[in-house]
């Protein structure tokens, strides 16, 4: 066998590595122990050179205002930047732009408390820097990234975030494109491509927070739910906690929690000691019905959790919004609380005017009641993970999704696309596994999938996404014949 002949085959071997899995990212609640501060509006905002996307690094404009190095603009935050201005440059941009802000950190927070940073979406890659140092990078659009920041920010005083965004997407990018250079003008533009049907609208996309927690708090609560007949329902709950001590995030904790109905009375509690996990039995239950199933649809308890110590010292709380509902799935049906389920609804984006991707409350909302409107109750993520308060309105108002990764006409199957493809996955089930309203997982939108490399790259993919939750099918839009269909 020739040396390029092995070389070849050794580029097409696939492997099947372990993904680090999130931690954290509870939507930001204030509680009794909690604190939330929102850091959206208008941000200084300037773009690098296309020719030169690294120059704000090696210069390290994250050290001082971006007002410093180059003439800056508003940029609201959240927004796609492309559409905001008249400039056809900033529109087109292709490479890393840089926004900052100043905000004021409370004295009385640096008294036994963390501090977080988290942004719901920045598209494509992020990098954050507070007070000229990093803090965090993420990389990949449409879903959320924190840090702890309690160690990096100035307590009484003002303080200064910098992120820098870069929109390139390349074959190893989530989803994928292209970077090319073509002749314009006597010189060389930048241009990027891509095959997918939609903009590549960047920037800051959804809100900014900034939260405290306690040095021990509730980190992750998981809840899966079933109906052991019509009027018993039973929650299953899984709390991980973090602390400043071993003994404070392990068997001398315990979480205390109660679920109300939507007047506010106690249906369910209980206490769990240990591993911190536990069921709630809830007689006489309302289930999560979808739209027009039922005449109270998307019904919804509150779940608050209490985490104590060994002597009943209250440490943090958190309170969540839960569904009941079970979901069975065959060949030939899908049922929701063992009943049949039509689904009546739409491919959707979050594209608007002026906006681009930006989060928007209001056109969210008329979008949801569109929906409701038309007689729809069901709706695909297409070809993104929406925003969080999208999921919300969702739960509370009885519309199931279809969710989906941002695996949009994926091609050209590589082992760097195969970690980044099912990371997504990762995060996305991480962030969304307690909406009742979603009832399925889409692993990609269009993939070329008559390449063999196809196959073992969504057997990886549906493999590893039914081992993060065996309660939901997978799901994929194939777009190639049935009979060169290789996922």
């Amino acid at each position: 066998m020739g040396w390029g002949v092995r070389r070849l085959l050794t580029s097409l071997v696939i492997v099947n590595k372990e993904v680090i899995p999130t931690r954290g990212m509870l939507y930001p609640r204030e509680s009794e122990t909690r604190e939330v501060r929102s850091l959206d509006g208008l941000w200084n905002f300037v773009t690098s050179d296309e020719a030169n996307p690294t120059q704000g690094v090696r210069d390290k404009w994250f050290n001082d205002d971006l007002s410093k190095v180059k003439d800056v603009i508003p940029m609201p935050v959240p927004a796609s930047y492309n559409d905001i201005t008249t400039d056809k440059a900033i529109r087109d941009h292709v490479g890393t732009v840089w926004y900052d802000r100043k905000f004021f950190v409370p004295r009385s927070w640096a008294k036994d408390q963390r501090v977080w940073l988290r942004f719901g979406s920045v598209h494509y890659e992020a990098f954050v820097w507070v007070n000229g140092e990093m803090v965090i990078k993420h990389e990949m659009g449409h879903l959320p990234f924190e840090a702890e920041v309690s160690n990096f920010v100035k307590y009484g005083e003002e303080n200064r975030i910098t992120v820098m965004c870069d929109n390139a997407l390349i074959q190893t990018t989530v989803p994928q494109g292209k970077i090319s250079e073509v002749k314009k003008d006597g010189g060389v533009a930048i241009v990027q491509s891509y095959t997918f049907d939609f903009f590549n609208y960047a920037g800051i996309h959804r809100s900014v927070h900034l939260y405290t927690t306690p040095k021990t708090f509730i980190e992750e609560v998981e809840v899966t739910s079933n109906l052991a007949e019509k009027s018993v329902g039973h929650i299953y709950y899984k709390v991980k906690v973090s602390g400043t001590a071993s003994n404070e995030a392990d068997s001398a904790l315990q979480i205390h929690v109660q679920l109300y109905n939507k007047e506010g009375v106690v249906v369910a509690n209980g206490t769990s000691n240990g591993d911190l996990n536990g069921a709630l039995e809830v007689k006489k239950v309302k289930p999560w019905w979808p739209y027009l199933m039922h005449p109270e649809p998307g019904y919804l308890y509150q779940m608050e959790l209490l985490l104590y110590t060994a002597d009943n010292t209250l440490l943090d709380v958190y309170r969540l919004k839960v569904g009941i509902r079970t979901l069975t799935w065959n060949n030939s049906s899908f049922l929701i609380n063992g009943r049949p389920v039509y689904f009546r609804g739409f491919g959707k984006h979050e594209d608007s005017d002026i906006r681009g991707k930006g989060l928007d409350l209001a056109l969210l909302t008329r979008d949801m009641n569109l929906l409701k409107w038309i007689g729809a109750n069901a709706y695909r993520t297409s070809h993104y993970p929406y925003s969080e308060e999208s999921m919300q309105f969702a739960d509370e108002n009885g519309l199931m999704i279809i969710d989906e990764c941002p695996s949009v006409d994926t091609d050209n199957y590589n082992q760097a696309l195969l970690d980044k493809h099912k990371s997504s996955m990762e995060q996305l089930i991480h962030r969304d596994r307690n909406h009742p309203s979603v009832i399925m997982w889409s692993i990609a939108n269009e993939p070329r999938t008559s390449p063999f490399q196809a196959d073992s790259h969504f057997q990886f993919v549906a493999n590893f996404t039914r081992s993060l939750d065996s309660t939901r099918p997978v799901t994929a839009a194939i777009a190639v014949p049935s009979a060169s269909d290789r996922a």
